[in-house]
């Protein structure tokens, strides 16, 4: 019996499922770098800040420190108490290879909440 060519019928089955495979990677790759730019973005805006969330125009200042980092403020929701300052970060990121299995976007949501503990200013998510 001649068995030649049963190697490549193996690998042109399994080609599709390392492709695919590899795709999931790379966009779930894509989709944590864009989760932790946006946390580490909107904590160090938290910080930058919080001093200043008694002024007029708070919300602005954090909207257009957002835009300077290439975040979209379409999402944002800003609420202050006289102790604390929360922020949500919603939007959508495209996907890449996601679009093969039907994903069109990812969800990329992001809270966190700003105090002052101690004189130190303490970001915690929400």
């Amino acid at each position: 019996m001649n068995k030649k060519g049963q190697t490549l019928i193996v690998f042109v089955l399994l080609l599709p499922l390392v492709l695919l495979f590899l795709a999931f990677v790379v966009d779930t790759g894509i989709l944590i770098k864009e989760q932790i730019k946006s946390n580490s973005t909107l904590k160090s805006i938290l910080i930058t800040t919080y001093k200043d969330k008694e002024q007029v125009g708070y919300e602005e200042e954090i909207k257009e420190l957002l835009m300077q980092n290439q975040l979209p403020i379409e999402g944002v929701k800003i609420k202050k108490n006289q102790d604390e300052v929360s922020v949500a970060l919603t939007y959508e990121k495209e996907s890449i290879f996601g679009q093969i299995i039907g994903i069109k976007t990812y969800k990329i949501q992001v809270k966190l909440k700003a105090m002052e503990e101690q004189n130190q200013i303490k970001i915690v998510k929400e």
